[in-house]
């Protein structure tokens, strides 16, 4: 346990706080919408710690917090813990279909498996099939027509939703 983690009164890992900012451009491509996303929110950092690239990895605020981004048709998402800790988030179209892997049987789970892999830094670099089901915790972001979910590899993720703006 670190010393910003504190445990919850049932002895489990405390709740943190994801400010999960949404930025919606109703009949804009996934393309479009990383464009969009990147004026948005200008200054976020990028470094493969593969290749040295700018152009991928984990993104982090311009203070240094880490951070997860993702992208649907019409919709961007940035997720951000409020001790900067590691988060990962993921959203698909509610009407699309999950892939067929051992583990996945819904679209929300492999919305989560894409979460955890942002959240360990790993993406899909890792096969999807060896991460343990278990790893993490995951909660729910409410967009209507799309399924979304945030991760916190060591605490339960509490969301708070936000227009990209504010």
């Amino acid at each position: 346990m670190t010393s910003l983690e504190i445990p919850a009164p049932d002895g489990g890992p405390r709740p943190i706080t994801v400010e999960v900012r949404a930025l919606t451009l109703p009949g804009t491509p996934r393309a479009g919408m990383r464009t969009a996303a990147g004026e948005a929110w200008p200054g976020l950092l990028r470094l493969c710690p593969h290749c040295g690239s700018g152009a991928h990895g984990r993104p982090r605020h311009p203070d240094g917090r880490l951070c997860s981004l993702t992208y649907a048709p019409g919709l961007a998402l940035l997720a951000t813990a409020e001790d900067g800790r590691a988060v990962g988030i993921d959203v698909e179209p509610d009407d699309a279909s999950a892939p067929d892997l051992p583990g996945i049987g819904s679209l929300a789970d492999w919305v989560r498996l894409e979460a955890v892999l942002k959240a360990t830094g790993e993406g899909l670099r890792r096969d999807p099939a060896a991460v343990p089901a278990s790893l993490g915790w995951a909660a729910d972001v409410p967009l209507p027509g799309y399924v979304a979910r945030v991760v916190l590899l060591d605490a339960v993720p509490r969301v708070r939703l936000v227009p990209a703006a504010d």
